[in-house]
């Protein structure tokens, strides 16, 4: 009875957070806005050639084994290099890592133009998730350079918004250029991700001026490998494991779930996404207030495990149009998720070690891909319900375990 009322108590709480949420500082907090524009940028450049970047390597002869090459290539680069671009970030500097990542992803945009022998997609690929491994660490330890503690679950939901908002434009964008001819498509990528390096050469100026001699110093020494792997961000990357097993499924099977199984067209899938991602733009700063006032292991928990009956349900359902709807009540519970989880890692992790933990983060979440796109296939060549219902399952116990660690590390005050 008296979990039931505290439970109701933190619920009023937090809709009172909700309810007064407007003019925050760090809406002005200059270098936040530049990272998460150009962020923004650059996603909307990933987004634009997302749609034709298939259609287009098919033009020029590539197989369907070349396509399934070219993601895996993807993949892995990413994978392999999140931990040591970040291990470069907090050495060389976060703002150098963005330019060069964001410099490379442009050139290799214009590569694909000349390229006429399709199995040189492959190779391009694998740069491009090395460009890419770039991008992320670097950001988030920036913002966690220019933002105090108290405030980083707000950061941290602004700079998902415009993550997220790059995502859901860039598809519309690169389908109506597509429409002139596939190279619009990759000529608009470029040009974004040139905006992007506008944005951080002109906007972010002394991002690391808070930093302590005694920290800058320290970035110099040797950094034992246990601070990579105390007790919260082992949770943390508990989390990132199960999260990422949708990014799996999405990549390999959720088009050919939608369309094969509950019968939608192309332009309801694309819908669909939209579902998920407005909701969750229009949340997500909102959501990162509500972190930065309650105790985040609370809202991890809460929100993580409010996702496993949304997963089997996905399995359950027969119609399309019911799975928009799930969209979209999961984007809003995963805007107020994402914040949280966000802000402990980066209040978790030591100034000198920022990037590289963000760069695990990342890498943990990839290990989970990997296992959803080559795991779920077999499951559901079986039947179509048994990947969802499996990621449903496993997600949760990612989420009541890293929670758990989460909440002790809190409890011991190891944060």
């Amino acid at each position: 009875m008296a979990d039931s009322q505290q439970t109701r108590n933190k619920t009023r709480s937090i809709l009172s957070t909700i309810s007064s949420f407007s003019g925050s500082p760090v809406l002005r907090n200059r270098t936040l806005l530049a990272v998460s524009l150009a962020v923004f940028a650059a996603y909307v450049g990933i987004g634009m050639v997302a749609p034709v970047r298939i259609l287009y390597a098919e033009s020029r002869g590539a197989s369907l084994a070349i396509i399934d090459a070219m993601a895996s290539a993807f993949l892995i680069s990413n994978f392999i290099f999140q931990y040591p671009v970040g291990w470069l970030a907090d050495r060389w500097g976060r703002k150098p890592v963005m330019i060069a990542g964001l410099l490379i992803q442009a050139a290799l945009s214009a590569l694909y133009l000349p390229i006429t022998d399709p199995l040189l997609f492959i190779a391009l690929r694998f740069l491009e998730g090395m460009a890419s491994a770039a991008l992320l660490p670097a950001a988030r330890a920036l913002i966690v350079d220019a933002v105090s503690s108290d405030q980083q679950g707000e950061a941290f939901g602004i700079f998902g918004a415009f993550f997220n908002a790059g995502f859901l434009l860039g598809p519309g964008l690169g389908g109506l250029l597509a429409t002139l001819g596939y190279a619009s498509a990759f000529i608009g990528a470029v040009l974004f991700r040139l905006i992007g390096v506008v944005l951080v050469i002109f906007l972010i100026q002394g991002a690391n001026q808070n930093r302590t001699v005694s920290e800058k110093r320290t970035t110099t020494a040797a950094i034992p490998y246990r601070s990579l792997f105390r007790l919260p961000l082992i949770g943390a990357y508990l989390i990132a494991f199960g999260d990422y097993l949708y990014l799996g499924f999405d990549l390999t099977l959720t088009p050919i779930w939608l369309h094969n199984n509950l019968g939608a067209t192309v332009t309801f899938i694309g819908f669909a996404y939209m579902m998920w991602a407005v909701p969750n733009v229009l949340l997500s700063p909102v959501g990162g207030r509500v972190a930065d006032k309650k105790r985040r292991s609370f809202l991890i928990l809460l929100c993580g495990l409010a996702q496993v009956p949304i997963y089997l349900a996905y399995g359950l359902v027969n119609m399309a149009l019911l799975v928009a709807v799930l969209f979209a009540v999961h984007g809003i519970i995963y805007a107020f998720m994402q914040p949280a989880i966000d802000s402990h890692v980066a209040s978790s992790s030591d100034s000198a070690i920022r990037a590289q933990v963000q760069g695990l983060y990342t890498t943990f979440g990839l290990i989970g891909a990997f296992v959803g796109s080559s795991g779920f296939t077999p499951l559901y060549s079986i039947n179509f319900r048994l990947p969802l219902f499996t990621m449903g399952i496993t997600y949760g116990l990612c989420v009541l375990l890293g929670g758990l660690l989460i909440r002790l590390a809190e409890k011991r005050s190891l944060q």
